[in-house]
């Protein structure tokens, strides 16, 4: 027989503290969780309809593409699009992109690209929105972590389409939430695989070990604890409160003999790197993989021997170059469009931002993009190079938050140091007990970047969703035909349309850059890769252009496909 004993007043005290301390803990990830699954949603749906209407900015997917395809059969990234027996690495380096091998082996078609992108930026939500989710409160939270995810930056990347730049973007994310947590090993860890994306990283993770130099060096100097928790004997805080559940289990308070050789608890963080330390070994890793890269690997898998960007760009990009000459000044801020975007950047860290050492890691994007003769790099609302920036710019923002919360908590209590965890409060509430001019500053950096993100919404690319014939074009019953004329494995040489489309199915070269008579070639009459002079018979085109005698067996709504003989 069972016999079952009454419940202690006490037990049932312990059972509701631990669903009640469970409750809130789900609800703070609330924020992050909205942010994440609002952009993945939005933002897969932007690409689904820019796929679907044929909407071709560059030729960049199709590369990226045909790369994807030749890591998925375990070949090295030959690209015909960029020219015959182009090997892809000797263009950019960006080893990281292997990960798409086995992808593309189970989704075989550019549009994977695309949303493995979009869910990239879309997770880099959740560190930071977490993070703003501990010092502002919820509310605050969800609003910042939505703008971030549908931030301009962003819109610019899921614009320009796929490239290599989204697997920098969670890495970024994670090390700006641990820079502000003073998690400076962890902030490292998440840096360094940035030099696997693409060969200027490396100067990033220079000024990014400066950053953390400077940062842990102020911190000695204001007697703050490295990284604390709190532990055994009464450990002290971190400036934004109890530091991660994960990142406490993995801390071990050292004891130390004292004078008696007694058992006292060593300083929190004892035995570990400082942050100068760390900040010196990740500018010198940064160092020797910029140096690595550019002059040693890249040159040697380049077809012309050396590596093909740099301050000028690259003449065979497919960017427009401009003219830029004058001072240094002069080359940095002008024409306007510079300026603005600069403007923009400032807004999205709340202003504010701009006073965290943090903020200094967009300054190696910024100068090789400025300092270039391509206005493609330049503009703010376009394309994909501001993405990396956007969560440097909100962890800036956050970190100067954090900092104003660390004065305000010094003054209130008197002594940081020491203080127990549970009495740090960290909820949005504990900004009633700052100074007044304190919360006007926070207030400031946040709604600056929430009116911002306002302000310039019908100006960005997510703005076309709104259109009642987004995702749809009246050549897509064309474009099928002209795709179910191309039998599998067959090599073809087109224009920039259906460039990507033809990949999954086809050997796919462009027409500015391949010699080849290939087994098709066809013609866009709407593509702008002819200069609005295309050919008007792409039979004899190709016979002329290639020497090889073609067939025209398809004219269809502005596309021709001429088979070879």
């Amino acid at each position: 027989m069972i016999t079952s004993r009454p419940l202690s007043w006490q037990t049932v005290r312990t059972v509701r503290s631990t669903a009640a301390g469970h409750l809130p803990a789900a609800a703070d990830r609330l924020p992050a969780a909205a942010a994440v699954l609002a952009g993945a949603w939005i933002l897969i749906a932007y690409s689904v309809g820019q796929w679907r209407s044929i909407t071709v900015p560059s030729w960049d997917l199709a590369i990226f593409a045909e790369m994807a395809k030749a890591y998925a059969h375990g070949h090295a990234p030959i690209v015909p699009i960029k020219g015959d027996d182009y090997n892809l690495l000797g263009d950019h380096f960006h080893p990281i992109l292997v990960l798409l091998g086995p992808l593309w082996r189970l989704f075989p078609s550019p549009l994977m690209l695309l949303v493995v992108q979009d869910l990239l930026l879309a997770v880099s939500a959740w560190p930071l929105t977490r993070l703003a989710t501990r010092l502002l409160g919820r509310s605050v939270a969800t609003l910042l972590g939505v703008f971030y995810v549908l931030s301009w930056g962003f819109q610019g990347a899921a614009q320009a389409q796929f490239h290599e730049i989204a697997f920098a973007v969670p890495p970024l994310a994670w090390a700006s939430a641990a820079f502000v947590e003073r998690r400076w090993s962890a902030c490292a860890l998440w840096l360094m695989p940035l030099v696997f994306v693409k060969e200027d990283m490396g100067l990033t993770l220079i000024v990014a070990g400066g950053a953390i130099a400077l940062r842990g060096w102020q911190d000695e100097r204001a007697g703050l604890a490295p990284a604390p928790s709190a532990g055994v004997g009464g450990g002290a805080v971190s400036s934004i409160g109890r530091e991660p559940t994960w990142w406490r289990a993995l801390r071990v308070d050292r004891p130390e003999a004292g004078p008696s050789g007694g058992g006292a608890v060593a300083p929190v963080g004892a035995g570990r790197p400082t942050a100068v330390q760390v900040g010196g070994y990740l500018a010198l890793f940064g160092a020797l993989a910029f140096v690595l890269t550019v002059f040693i690997i890249l040159p040697l898998l380049s077809p012309t021997g050396s590596w093909q960007y740099g301050l000028g760009g690259n003449s065979g990009d497919g960017v427009a170059s401009a003219q830029t000459g004058g001072t240094l000044l002069e080359r940095l801020f002008s024409p306007d469009v510079k300026v603005a975007t600069l403007f923009m950047l400032a807004c999205t860290a709340g202003l504010i931002g701009m006073a965290s050492p943090w903020m200094a890691l967009t300054l190696p994007t910024l100068g090789w993009r400025f300092l270039a003769d391509k206005e493609a790099y330049w503009q703010w609302r376009f394309w994909h190079y501001n993405a990396v920036l956007i969560p440097i710019a909100l962890g800036a923002l956050l970190d100067v938050v954090s900092r104003l919360r660390q004065r305000r908590t010094r003054r209130s209590s008197g002594a940081l140091l020491g203080e127990p965890a549970e009495s740090v409060d960290e909820s949005s509430a504990g900004w009633l007990a700052a100074p007044v001019w304190a919360r006007r500053v926070v207030a400031v950096g946040v709604v600056v970047p929430l009116v911002t993100g306002v302000l310039t919404a019908s100006d960005l690319p997510l703005w076309t969703m709104t259109q009642t014939d987004y995702g749809t074009t009246r050549r897509a019953g064309a474009a099928q035909q002209v795709l179910d004329s191309i039998p599998e494995g067959a090599s073809v040489e087109t224009d920039l349309t259906l460039l990507a489309y033809l990949v999954p199915k086809a050997t796919v070269s462009w027409v500015g850059t391949s010699d080849r008579a290939n087994d098709y070639v066809i013609v866009d009459s709407h593509s702008p890769a002819w200069g609005g002079r295309p050919p008007t018979d792409a039979a004899a085109w190709a016979t002329q252009s290639r020497h090889v005698s073609y067939e025209l067996i398809l004219d269809v709504n502005g596309f021709q496909v001429a088979k070879r003989q």
